[in-house]
């Protein structure tokens, strides 16, 4: 490393310039981090998986998302350290979460979950546990490895550290709602974080994040309907959920076609399975990115491989996506299988293979939940920390936020090739049964 350098200045859009010092040993160390190819690798992955065919300025990135993690966590230590000395000690198993918690993440970030039946945070531990990563944080702190992966696991002792990193009110949402809004020109996604991080405080008793009811409630209250209309609006958008289900297909189809077409390393990745998981290699899914996945879905659709992949690929290059209708929520699951059944026909009339032109894709988020059935995940609540010194979880006290617990962010669309609109467009009902 050239120490000529005293400061890294990193320049973000979101937080302005996120300066790390070479003179001190944990920013150093974490300089370091950002250097290896792994995490590299993060500017390769999309933040918003297949977002940018629908908002195309959605070309952002997790590594710059992990940067802002970085910067949000920092905050949070500086301010809860002024009364609380402890968290201080804390700081490099934070920080060194916050930075790493993304570092797994496939092709088109979540995306890639629903292309293969492994979560980024699996391919996360392995990462941190099995490559250089491990010898660089063994330089700060032998435990440091285990720590961290405690950390993401949310098993940390105290709790607060583990909640600074994944909770309802943590680093990796401050950041990814006011990057992801800015980036898709919304401001649903503008949370007021620094209302909420000068609101912060911890019990001491149970060893929890709380937030000042005086200061940061209505801070609070905001930035979970910030988090809803991102979600609605944003994360859930139709055309989203259409591409991603071509995706689904295009997978689906490569595992079945000549692997000739396509690299090494991501035939390794679209055939990982949670049995098989531990034992594919580490070096090739590193090598893994939207680059190489991409660029695959692109050279089968301009090159003569089997048919079916060639149009698949073709479409979505070409963004020629397939078609979405969501369902309204009263129609069952009864009446969407006789849909399906009917539509299938009229494919198979039009020379359309069903299951691969026609199909349901769904989509769940939860606005808020406040964990009370799972004593594991109890520190994800909100806590809200009263005058009287009382602590109490945010639905219990506030009537918008009870509502917001109880309501699912459910989903259903009807995906289908659009030589198949007349057909939908001609379901009897169709206005009862379509949003």
């Amino acid at each position: 490393m050239n120490m000529f350098y005293k400061q890294r200045t990193y320049l973000d859009p979101i937080h302005g310039p996120i300066q790390l010092n070479l003179s001190d040993d944990l920013e150093s160390l974490l300089i370091e981090l950002i250097d290896t190819k792994e995490f590299q690798r993060l500017r390769r992955i999309r933040q918003m998986g297949t977002g940018w065919l629908t908002f195309h300025g959605a070309e952002h990135t997790r590594f710059g998302h992990s940067l802002g993690s970085l910067f949000i966590a920092s905050k949070m230590i500086n301010h809860l350290s002024m009364n609380h000395l402890k968290v201080a000690e804390y700081a490099p198993q934070i920080l060194v979460s916050a930075l790493l918690h993304d570092i797994g993440h496939g092709p088109l970030s979540h995306t890639a979950e629903k292309l293969v039946p492994v979560s980024h945070e699996e391919w996360t531990k392995r990462i941190i546990r099995e490559t250089q990563i491990s010898n660089i944080l063994g330089k700060i702190d032998p435990k440091l490895t285990e720590n961290v992966i405690k950390t993401i696991e949310y098993d940390s002792i105290p709790l607060y550290v583990s909640q600074i990193v994944s909770s309802y009110i943590d680093c990796d949402r401050l950041d990814y709602l006011h990057r992801d809004s800015y980036y898709v020109g919304v401001p649903y996604g503008l949370t007021g974080s620094n209302r909420i991080i000068a609101s912060l405080d911890i019990d001491e008793n149970s060893n929890k994040l709380v937030v000042n009811e005086t200061t940061g409630l209505d801070a609070v209250i905001h930035y979970l309907h910030a988090r809803h209309s991102m979600y609605q609006q944003i994360y859930q958008h139709k055309k989203n959920l259409a591409s991603d289900f071509m995706l689904k297909k295009i997978v689906e189809r490569m595992r079945e076609a000549n692997s000739n077409f396509i690299p090494h390393p991501l035939f390794e990745w679209i055939n990982c399975t949670k049995d098989n998981f531990s034992k594919l290699s580490l070096n090739s899914y590193i090598q893994v990115d939207d680059f190489m996945f991409l660029s695959c879905v692109l050279s089968c659709a301009n090159n003569n491989c089997e048919r079916l992949l060639n149009d698949l690929c073709g479409r979505f290059t070409s963004r020629n996506l397939f078609k979405a209708m969501e369902f309204r929520s009263e129609v069952n699951e009864s009446k969407i299988n006789e849909i399906i059944n009917s539509l299938k026909q009229v494919a198979l009339i039009k020379g359309l293979e069903a299951d691969y032109y026609l199909g349901i894709e769904k989509s769940l988020a939860k606005p808020y939940e406040p964990y009370e059935i799972s004593a594991s995940k109890t520190g994800k609540s909100v806590y809200i920390k009263q005058k009287s010194g009382a602590v109490k979880e945010l639905s219990q006290i506030s009537g918008l936020v009870q509502a917001l617990s109880q309501e699912n962010i459910v989903k259903t669309c009807l995906i289908f090739a659009p030589e198949l609109e007349d057909a939908v467009k001609e379901i009897k009902g169709f206005k009862e049964l379509f949003k």
